[in-house]
């Protein structure tokens, strides 16, 4: 058998067509998904100090306390100050955009903005939070002077700015997603091995099918060989893109290496396995298998969120059981599993209906196979 092994890999990596679609084509859209946005796909924090400009309107009591609030952000990474030698100067940068707003220090502190943005929002509420601050140390200097020391410590203690956290407590993206759908979309590009193999299993497609079915080698033995070979090969590939994207582009996808490589050969047996029935099905050419191939798993893939990222949310909210049955989805939801969201029963739901699926497709693609019979070759 082992001899039947060697000669079934040394055919199949001669497919130079089909391994471009499993091994090189999900490495190539990994690269254009890390040009677009990998670093805000990384597990890192990626926000950018804000720059702003001070200008003094009227010298007053309050200007050194403004200045004082405003150094303190700048402590905090929210925002950096830049100095201009003059009022127009730095409206200038405002209006360029090499600053985000002005603010105008004197009897009361305002704020300048000339668009509407994200940055412009957090220094609105850096204005409102310096405000509320203001009010709230005159109202206790009036009420409880005792309290004063106190209240002016928790001012300058305060860290408006937020890190959104997985529940398991690590830093996470919504831009991962594209991330877990690329690697289901590869492992389900074992319907081109499987596709494949059908043309050289059956007589009546291929001269090679015709000389193997002749062949004294039982033909379980022969199915056998096939899918351990086409399966090896596509667990390798889905394998060396993961290496890809984890150590070339450094994003992780979880510690759990164990979930990683399970989760793999379970979308690789099924991918391989969904090929087989679909070639051992019918007798069509190799054009249209192939094009329904391409749509077998671009289709699953983009309700996976391949293309769109919140794909799987909008397929969760009106039609959840596509999200059950769809093995890309399955795919991508326990990648999620592993990596951000911290869920064992979720997991194992996954890992089962793949299960129950490949299952389903080996014994329907073993039956289609064995069940070939030939009048004359």
């Amino acid at each position: 058998m082992r001899h039947l092994l060697i000669y079934r890999l040394k055919q199949t990596l001669g497919e130079r067509t089909i391994l471009f679609w499993t091994i090189a084509f999900p490495m190539i859209l990994g690269t254009f998904f890390f040009m677009a946005f990998g670093n805000l796909a990384k597990n890192e924090e990626v926000a950018t100090e804000i720059p702003i400009a001070m200008v003094v309107s009227n010298q007053s009591a309050h200007t050194e306390t403004q200045k004082a609030f405003l150094t303190e952000m700048q402590k905090e990474k929210l925002i950096t100050i830049k100095s201009y030698p003059t009022e127009k100067v730095a409206k200038e940068k405002l209006e360029d955009g090499k600053i985000s707003g002005l603010f105008y220090l004197g009897q009361d502190l305002s704020l300048t903005v000339t668009k509407s943005s994200l940055s412009t929002s957090i220094l609105k509420v850096v204005l409102d939070s310096y405000n509320k601050n203001v009010a709230m140390i005159s109202d206790i200097a009036k009420a409880h002077p005792e309290n004063l020391p106190a209240a002016i410590a928790a001012m300058s203690d305060l860290k408006p700015a937020v890190k959104a956290v997985a529940p398991n407590g690590k830093t996470t993206s919504s831009f991962m997603q594209y991330f877990f759908a690329l690697i289901a979309y590869a492992c389900l590009s074992g319907i081109f091995l499987g596709v494949n193999n059908s043309f050289e299993t059956q007589a009546i497609l291929s001269a090679l099918g015709a000389r193997r079915s002749i062949s004294p080698t039982p033909k379980l033995t022969l199915i056998l060989v096939d899918f351990i070979t086409i399966l090896t090969v596509d667990f390798v590939s889905v394998l060396l893109l993961t290496l890809y994207i984890t150590k070339g582009f450094g994003i992780s996808l979880g510690d759990n290496m164990l979930g990683i490589i399970v989760t793999v050969l379970m979308g690789c047996v099924i991918g391989v396995s969904l090929g087989i029935v679909l070639g051992a099905s019918n007798h069509a050419s190799r054009n249209l298998k192939m094009g329904l191939t391409v749509a077998l798993t671009l289709v699953p893939s983009f309700f996976a969120g391949l293309m769109f990222e919140n794909m799987g949310i909008i397929v969760e909210k009106y039609f959840p059981l596509l999200n059950r049955i769809n093995p890309a989805a399955l795919l991508a939801d326990a990648f999620y599993c592993l990596s951000v969201y911290d869920n064992p029963a979720r997991y194992a739901r996954d890992m089962w209906t793949l299960a129950i699926m490949s299952v389903v497709c080996i014994a329907l693609a073993f039956s289609l196979l064995r069940r070939e019979r030939y009048d004359s070759i």
